[in-house]
């Protein structure tokens, strides 16, 4: 279970942008998200459960969200194809697994889920990392890590305390920093990205609890 004297409401922090720079490979080998229309997504998923100072690989499982959280693709159960087995054993992916366990006081047996997800930008369009806009995931906790981008401009984080309200916090990330959230008391959303060229693309890796 997740200790309920947690005082987390959001926290801003960073890794090293160096050690998460490193990952950078893998997120060219994400396959497209079949479950959106289009290809401006890449997805894979991945579950961990956390064991003491580590962290056990579970299945990646089936990823659900009811409609009442997920507009777009509630009660639809989604399939991804499942974290390559260098990422998850990854130094930076490690330490994000670390830093979101100690931000949110998560204890043993707690499963985490992991999003690893490329947005990709063309010219001419501007592309919402969310397509859902503002929302909540339906779950305790989430952080969003960020691992960099290239030839984009915008995808600033938005924290909100209401749908019909205008962001608290707005910030563009730099590679390695990251914002672990209470899920359950705000929303969020990110800005559009644009692109500086014919392409580019923006990359984060979101972890759920």
């Amino acid at each position: 279970m997740i200790d309920m004297d947690v005082t987390l409401d959001w926290q801003l922090d960073t890794l090293p942008a160096m050690l998460v720079a490193g990952l950078s490979m893998f997120f060219d080998q994400l396959p497209v998200d079949p479950y959106i229309d289009g290809d401006f997504r890449r997805r894979r998923y991945g579950r961990f459960e956390k064991q003491g100072q580590g962290f056990h690989r579970l299945d990646n499982g089936v990823f659900f969200q009811a409609a009442a959280i997920n507009k777009f693709l509630g009660d639809v159960p989604r399939t991804y194809p499942d974290l390559l087995p260098a990422v998850a054993q990854h130094d930076a992916f490690l330490a994000m697994l670390s830093a979101f366990a100690r931000h949110t006081a998560l204890a043993d047996g707690r499963e985490i889920g992991v999003h690893q997800m490329r947005i990709c930008a063309s010219l001419g369009s501007a592309t919402p990392p969310a397509p859902e806009g503002v929302h909540q995931d339906g779950f305790d906790f989430i952080g969003v890590f960020f691992c960099g981008s290239q030839g984009v401009t915008g995808g600033a984080l938005q924290l909100y305390h209401g749908l019909k309200e205008q962001p608290f916090f707005q910030q563009a990330l730099t590679t390695g920093d990251y914002l672990v959230l209470d899920d359950r008391r705000f929303y969020h959303n990110a800005a559009p990205i644009l692109p500086t060229g014919q392409q580019g693309h923006w990359d984060v890796i979101v972890l759920t609890a």
